[in-house]
């Protein structure tokens, strides 16, 4: 009797561990969606919802002569209105963006790094993210990109 006792509390704990790791990946796809969604809608509710808008960062390429010379941080909460307010995407270029989620991991369900590749029209952002859990939700917290 004990031993079924104890491979149940396994499998129930096994089951409840899975569980919740899986609604935390659902939660940190939901907050990747989010700002894709928005990205390529043009949406600042749907940013916000995605990304740190007090103290979340993006590192931004610094050109000189064309050439990249070092990088500098900026706000989201400065970019946001930038991005939300750029002219709208048609719908031809709507149909040509993607997102894929190549790597999410999750350490102690309260930071998170994901890499992404987002396509928007001819241009393909590979990002890497910083995620953390603040007030309940997942934000966005860095984000550092190249484009292909």
């Amino acid at each position: 009797m004990i031993k079924y006792l104890t491979i149940f509390l396994l499998c129930f704990s096994l089951h409840n561990f899975s569980q919740a790791k899986t609604t935390t990946i659902d939660a940190i796809q939901q907050t990747i969606q989010n700002y894709y969604d928005g990205y390529i809608e043009r949406d600042i509710s749907k940013l916000n919802l995605a990304f740190d808008t007090q103290n979340g960062t993006m590192k931004i390429p610094v050109l000189e002569n064309e050439q990249t010379i070092g990088f500098k941080n900026t706000y989201f909460k400065d970019l946001m209105p930038i991005w939300g307010n750029r002219a709208k995407l048609s719908e031809e270029i709507l149909q040509n963006c993607a997102l894929k989620i190549l790597t999410i991991d999750v350490v102690n369900a309260k930071i998170a790094s994901a890499k992404i590749s987002m396509k928007v029209d001819t241009v393909t952002y590979i990002d890497i993210l910083s995620l953390q859990k603040i007030n309940n939700s997942w934000k966005i917290t860095n984000k550092i990109y190249v484009t292909e």
